[in-house]
């Protein structure tokens, strides 16, 4: 194999990584663009800016409190939940994990408020919790629906 193979070979990689990439984060932005449309949202485009979309997602989803069990979060600490999250990420040892259970908390959450907007009769919190690791369960329940 020659150096020219090698780099053909990491040029097609890269080009192939992008490209699902790219699909992901577009089937993502559509699937929050419609939750934001459920919600009545006035700028569902901002579906698409990366971080800000976990803002409003949390914004629209959570009413006063985020109750797990007896523990109650206000609304103005959840609207910041995906801010703490990477910045557990940076303990060392524990801090990767404690983001992790926030993160599918959090978004878990967000997307059964959200999936339940754009699908009244739905009614699985296991699917909504999941779906913040997979993705595709979000895409599967929400981009099929149709939103006025």
């Amino acid at each position: 194999m020659t150096r020219g193979d090698i780099i053909s070979i990491i040029l097609a990689s890269g080009f192939i990584f992008s490209f699902i990439f790219l699909i992901f984060y577009g089937l993502t932005a559509f699937s929050y663009q419609k939750i934001f449309k459920a919600y009545g949202y006035q700028h569902p485009g901002y579906a698409w800016i990366p971080f800000y979309r976990l803002y409003i997602l949390a914004d629209l989803t959570c009413k006063d409190y985020f109750k797990l069990g007896e523990f109650q979060i206000e609304k103005k600490i959840f609207l910041w939940w995906w801010v703490i999250t990477y910045v557990l990420a940076f303990i060392p040892f524990v801090g990767s994990f404690l983001s992790f259970i926030l993160n599918i908390l959090c978004l878990g959450y967000c997307h059964h408020e959200g999936i339940k907007r754009v699908d009244p009769t739905y009614d699985s919190t296991v699917l909504s919790y999941l779906s913040s690791l997979l993705p595709i369960i979000l895409w599967i329940l929400v981009l099929p629906k149709r939103v006025d």
